[in-house]
């Protein structure tokens, strides 16, 4: 079947070829005889016209001008002529007025030459014409064809009428065209000649377009179409999965050379195949065995590929990531949009929210090396343990291990944020600096266990009552740090007194605990650096050890303090 449909096609492909080029000789054939047509029919009339004009000259020598209204209307009544008349430069019909005897009379200086009793001023032809001004400007001919009102095509030829040295007596001799000759005829001479021109030249075409055929068809259906034929049907045989076809090596010339070649491809294609078949089943193993999900698409954005860790991952079925696409995978068709074009978090990578995992997913759009699309792939790998990891490590390195509140490196850090943000803004930022009264005595008495455990209980009891922006810190040893952000000084005595009271009514292994806290607020003292306000709040505890301990005493602004109970 495949075979048959090639051989029409070529057939058909050398048919319409030769159509194509025998329709153009015939064309130009045609063109070329009509044009010769329509020249014989133009010289023909411009000897009808030279005649008259002579006869003009002649009679107008002689001074028998007023014979030639008579010869104008003889000429009217010529057969197989429409019209026949004699123009003047302004279109009209002349020797039917006295336009050119008054003319030619004023000239001479007398009346030389009669008026016409009964004058007739005719307007024949537009001045304006095109065809009839190209005869005055050349003192030529020319022709064209007009839609006569009978209803058929007329033939109109113009011919100039020259001037000379026998005309400058009457007309001077600026003008070297003295009037116009038209004639109009009917086309049906003209129209029946070309008629039979095109039939002649459509058999002649057409007996040798037909035996052109048969014959370009015979040889080439021998020498080239059945060897192709033979080529095709072992391609097609080939794309079926029959490696091993091969094409009869026959013949000679370019044709034994082509099956040889084909032969040849066909070994180095089934080798290539084979090695392109390992080579998949090398990259299938490394896919499948791959933990990240790897979707990729061709050019038309359709999924052409999908390992088992995608679906897996995406907790779907390979036809629903097939059915979403590259772009609806993750059901954020922007961000797929922005990691193609390079414009995630880090360029082509980002990590998102998915349910409940955190995914790191990369995407790209691979290209032929010249710009031009071949398909977009995207890599997923789930982050989720890792960033656990990664915040507990944070948390771990902020956080002060005995007492589970910040710790030192998170205090100098923290401060120095905090401070400049608050000169920025121009908003409060407090400190709390507290110390266990007697701590020493934990220690020496109950052992360092004990000490451990009412550290414990201090940085439990700072969590518990600060506010949900308050930051709970371990300055070191017994003491501790409550950063209170856009806090003012009363506000920071409040929750000061509501931190010490709490510990007050607390009990240790039957221990009581109490502490004293030293407060400072910035702007409201004069501070240009963080340690600054840390160093008033420690003069603050100080001044509340030195009066009686389990109180909080708040720096003034000339760091002076005052007991608050």
């Amino acid at each position: 079947m495949i075979n048959q449909k090639l051989r029409y096609r070529v057939l058909l492909a050398i048919g319409i070829t030769l159509t194509i080029v025998f329709s153009g000789v015939a064309y130009f054939y045609a063109a070329s005889q009509e044009r010769a047509i329509i020249s014989d029919h133009e010289r023909s009339l411009h000897k009808l016209t030279d005649s008259v004009a002579k006869g003009i000259e002649s009679v107008m020598i002689e001074n028998h001008a007023e014979i030639m209204r008579d010869f104008a209307d003889r000429l009217k009544s010529q057969r197989g002529i429409t019209e026949f008349v004699i123009l003047r430069r302004d279109g009209t019909e002349a020797f039917r007025d006295n336009a050119t005897i008054d003319q030619i009379n004023e000239r001479l200086g007398g009346k030389t030459y009669p008026p016409h009793p009964k004058p007739q001023t005719i307007q024949n032809v537009d001045p304006r014409d095109p065809v009839f001004a190209k005869v005055l400007a050349s003192a030529g001919e020319a022709s064209s064809v007009v839609d006569h009102r009978s209803g058929h095509n007329h033939f109109v030829f113009y011919d100039a009428i020259p001037g000379g040295a026998l005309c400058a007596k009457c007309h001077g001799i600026d003008q070297k065209v003295q009037g116009v000759i038209k004639l109009s005829a009917p086309m049906t001479s003209i129209e029946a000649a070309v008629m039979n021109v095109r039939i002649q030249s459509i058999l002649v075409i057409g007996s040798a377009l037909i035996l052109t055929m048969l014959f370009t068809g015979y040889v080439l259906g021998r020498s080239v179409v059945t060897p192709i034929e033979a080529v095709t049907g072992a391609m097609a045989r080939i794309s079926s999965g029959d490696f091993g076809s091969a094409v009869p090596v026959r013949g000679g010339g370019e044709i034994r050379r082509m099956a040889h070649s084909f032969n040849q491809m066909t070994s180095s294609l089934k080798q290539g195949y084979d090695l392109l078949l390992r080579e998949r089943d090398k990259l299938t193993t490394i896919i499948e065995a791959a933990r990240e999900a790897i979707v990729v698409t061709d050019a038309n954005d359709v999924v052409v590929l999908i390992n088992s860790a995608a679906t897996d991952l995406l907790g779907k079925t390979t036809e629903e990531v097939r059915e979403l696409g590259l772009l609806s995978l993750l059901g954020d068709v922007s961000l797929m949009k922005r990691l193609l074009e390079g414009k995630g978090a880090t360029g082509h990578s980002e990590t998102v929210i998915y349910g409940k995992r955190k995914l790191l997913v990369s995407a790209a759009s691979i290209d032929d090396g010249e710009g031009h699309l071949i398909g977009s792939a995207a890599l997923i790998r789930d982050v989720t343990n890792e960033h656990q990891m990664m915040d507990e490590l944070k948390r771990i390195a902020i956080t002060d291990a005995l007492t589970d509140v910040f710790n030192r490196r998170y205090i100098d850090a923290t401060m120095i944020k905090e401070f400049d943000r608050c000169k920025r803004t121009g908003k409060s930022l407090s400190v709390l600096l507290l110390d266990i009264d007697f701590f020493k005595k934990f220690n020496d008495t109950h052992g360092h266990d004990q000490g451990d455990r009412v550290l414990q209980a201090v940085g439990a009891a700072m969590k518990s009552v600060c506010r949900q922006y308050d930051l709970p810190c371990r300055y070191g040893g017994e003491e501790f740090v409550m950063i209170l952000p856009e806090t003012h000084a009363g506000g920071a005595v409040i929750v000061g007194e509501r931190l010490r009271l709490a510990i007050e009514a607390m009990v240790v292994d039957n221990l009581k605990v109490t502490i004293s806290i030293g407060a400072a607020t910035f702007p409201d003292l004069d501070l240009t650096r963080p340690e600054q306000l840390l160093e008033a709040a420690d003069a603050a505890l100080y001044k509340a050890k030195e009066t009686g301990r389990n109180r909080l005493v708040s720096a003034d602004a000339s760091l002076m303090v005052k007991a608050v109970r």
